[in-house]
């Protein structure tokens, strides 16, 4: 059974890496930049690269679904860089294509605001999608093969992009609003019913997580909520459309996230937050998605399905994109 974590942004060590095999994970899609400008970005895509030439015995590069396999077949976890806004591409469509020639397979449109692709979840939700940049931007990825993920975009540009896009799109890690409610501290991260039913009928999928600021009952998240969220997203908008996206990250230094919530554009974070949120101990640090696997099991999931949400889904949307 493949196992695909479709989001995760923790400081990248061996410590790390160890842990991604503990958890039996065979590809994990790994963020290399949020704010960051196009030199930024490829320094940090360098800095992974010396990674992988340090860990050959945990972890190998993914360009294609193949090497993922491969992956899995040698006991490493399949590293896949992405981008969690299109910041890197400084509204300049021929570096879709230099970054993917570098090795990144996925790239938000937006993180949380506006930007000249479409607007964040932050965003006024009568804003949407670009109809210059965003819809050739959304062109420009589907040529070159990269994923386009609309995680942190407001619900407009996200039907705007399903709208646009002639490739399946991922929600690599959010939550159904519908299921979680609006109490949660970042509710208006998660993704509404009739969105996630576009999503299904285009052939996406989203990534379900454990993120303690979008997850039911949030950090008092029991392995029992966290499944009957997987039953429920399966039962409408159907198991074909339904994955893992962890949103896992630990080791950075409180500044580091600050700079996530507000970058160079504001003084303090739009939405108040509390402090550090601990990812439930049932998930560990990263290391339970066997215990996940088992507690579906014991719902009645059959072997079939649970290798559908496990990562056959992410395998089917990564092929179409990917080639």
């Amino acid at each position: 059974m493949l196992t695909i974590d479709a989001l995760q942004f923790s400081v990248p060590t061996r410590e790390r890496f160890e842990e991604w095999r503990k958890g039996e994970i065979d590809a994990v899609h790994v963020t290399v930049a949020i704010w960051e400008d196009s030199t930024e970005t490829l320094r940090e895509i360098g800095k992974w690269q010396a990674r992988l030439a340090e860990n050959t015995d945990l972890i190998t590069l993914a360009r294609t679904m193949d090497d993922v396999h491969q992956a899995q077949r040698t006991n490493r976890t399949a590293v896949i860089l992405g981008f969690q806004n299109s910041t890197p591409f400084e509204a300049d469509l021929d570096l879709v294509e230099g970054f993917h020639e570098a090795g990144v397979r996925i790239a938000q449109l937006t993180y949380n605001t506006m930007n000249a692709a479409g607007s964040g979840c932050w965003e006024d939700p009568h804003n949407g999608l670009s109809r210059t940049y965003g819809v050739n931007l959304i062109r420009e990825m589907n040529a070159a093969g990269m994923v386009v993920d609309v995680s942190h975009s407001n619900e407009r540009t996200c039907f705007d992009a399903l709208d646009a896009s002639s490739k399946p799109v991922a929600i690599t890690h959010a939550n159904p609003i519908d299921a979680v409610g609006a109490n949660v501290e970042l509710a208006v991260r998660n993704k509404s019913l009739p969105l996630l039913t576009a999503l299904a009928q285009q052939g996406g999928v989203i990534g379900l997580s454990m993120y303690p600021r979008i997850a039911p009952n949030g950090i008092n998240c029991s392995l029992d909520d966290f499944c009957d969220m997987v039953e429920w997203t399966v039962e409408n908008i159907g198991i074909d459309h339904v994955g893992f996206g962890s949103d896992f990250y630990i080791g950075h230094a409180d500044e580091e996230v600050l700079w996530w919530r507000q970058g160079r554009w504001s003084r303090t974070s739009m939405i108040p937050l509390t402090g550090y949120q601990p990812f439930p101990e049932w998930f560990g640090q990263s290391t339970g998605f066997p215990r996940v696997l088992d507690g579906l099991r014991a719902r009645g999931f059959g072997e079939t399905d649970l290798a559908k949400v496990a990562g056959a889904n992410w395998d089917r949307l990564f092929r179409a994109n990917w080639g």
